[in-house]
């Protein structure tokens, strides 16, 4: 099985290309919102409980609607769901543009807003991930994941840049509107995506929070979705701590100026997702099974965060992160694929809004546990923790590699 690159999938698959090119200008479009609404909620309030308030509203939409999202891909047209919820986000973003014109905008109406949007946004990816295997062949997912996964890393590194950039030149309403045109474009490329059809299975229609469940059910009772969930949870809990850990690592044991703190930390996100970047890019080149690029991206993984432990350089923090970046970009193709190759079409949008709704779980209860703890414990005890949950997730994967699952879907010529 040979994987191939990501321009020659892009330029013969018109799918993937409208796919990617949705997904790349909403992204850059998060990047931009992200900075702009940390400006526009603490311009309003003038306190970070104000601005905490607003950005949770995002966070809590983002779980009380994920497994919801999931729901709506299996039951709905997919295709007509990605226009829609593009076109909500941008009319929800040109309201937060519009309405300080008219006095109205305070912290109770943007954190409308904010849960609104963060609401909406729950649409766009997993939809898009589960109709992945519908654009490609079983030997083109893991490329396809990778590319899809690329716009990620582009956007996280250029967005908050540019929303910089365009803060200082433009009034934040102008730099709101432009986010709102890139939710815009986002709607018009699905409007180009051809979806192919499948067979539907005949089920009985039973109710939204009725079919959210049945996608708990399947991801417990499926054997190889269920150990993969338990994988990949393991690593988000390890992974969580680390922007909690980062400015006490920096300011108690490299004991960095505040400005040489906030200097470094731009530096180690920029490094982050350029690693990640790089890893989407080379993992369609790779010879290895999905389970073992869990495995090796694990491993490294563990040897990025865990030799924070033993250095004190600068530049030697920033490399390790980077090699750490590298490691989520194979785990995220891996993944995605292994997902998708284990779950039939009818259920896979439910199975990924399980995920979102699992993950939007773990992700805040690992960082506000974690500061407490290392506040005990130190931060070097806390990366030790990380890499050793990163190298049990490492040794399940390797492990899980051997199981009969993986030989079945090496018959079936998927990338395993």
């Amino acid at each position: 099985m040979m994987n191939i690159p990501h321009l020659t999938l892009l330029s013969k698959n018109r799918n993937m290309f409208w796919a990617f090119a949705g997904m790349l200008i909403s992204r850059l479009g998060d990047g931009v919102y992200s900075v702009a609404v940390i400006a526009l909620a603490y311009g309003i309030t003038r306190s970070g409980a104000g601005t905490g308030i607003v950005l949770a509203a995002f966070a809590f939409s983002s779980f009380l609607f994920g497994s919801l999202s999931g729901v709506a891909s299996d039951r709905w047209n997919r295709k007509m769901l990605l226009v829609s919820s593009s076109l909500i986000c941008s009319g929800v973003v040109i309201t937060m543009a519009v309405l300080p014109y008219s006095g109205t905008l305070n912290v109770a109406s943007l954190t409308i807003l904010s849960f609104l949007l963060g609401a909406a946004t729950q649409f766009f990816e997993p939809i898009v991930n589960a109709l992945i295997p519908r654009f490609v062949t079983k030997d083109e997912l893991t490329t396809a994941n990778a590319t899809i996964g690329m716009t990620d890393s582009l956007g996280y590194i250029a967005g908050p840049a540019a929303a910089a950039i365009l803060l200082v030149l433009l009034p934040i309403e102008i730099v709101l509107l432009i986010n709102a045109a890139s939710f815009l474009f986002a709607s018009l490329a699905a409007c180009f995506l051809h979806i192919p059809q499948v067979p539907k299975t005949e089920t009985k229609q039973t109710s939204v929070f009725t079919e959210a469940l049945e996608g708990f059910k399947f991801v417990y009772q499926t054997k190889r979705i269920r150990q993969l969930f338990i994988i990949s949870c393991l690593s988000l809990l390890a992974y969580s701590p680390f922007f909690v850990l980062l400015p006490l690592f920096l300011d108690q044991d490299l004991l960095l100026s505040a400005e040489r703190q906030s200097a470094v930390i731009g530096i180690i996100y920029s490094s982050l997702a350029l690693g990640q970047l790089v890893g989407y890019a080379v993992v369609s080149y790779l010879r290895f099974s999905t389970f073992q690029l869990l495995g090796i991206g694990y491993l490294l993984q563990a040897i990025g965060f865990g030799c924070l432990i033993f250095v004190q350089v600068e530049l030697w923090i920033v490399f390790l992160i980077f090699i750490a970046g590298i490691s989520f970009g194979l785990t995220g193709s891996a993944f995605h694929t292994n997902l998708q190759s284990n779950t039939p079409d009818d259920r896979l949008g439910r199975v990924y809004g399980v995920n979102y709704t699992v993950s939007g779980l773990i992700a805040p209860m690992g960082r506000s546990g974690s500061g407490i703890l290392a506040d005990a414990l130190g931060t070097k005890v806390m990366f030790g923790g990380m890499a050793f949950l990163f190298l049990v997730s490492s040794a399940m994967s390797f492990w899980l590699r051997k199981g009969k699952s993986a030989v079945q879907e090496k018959n079936n010529h998927l990338p395993l």
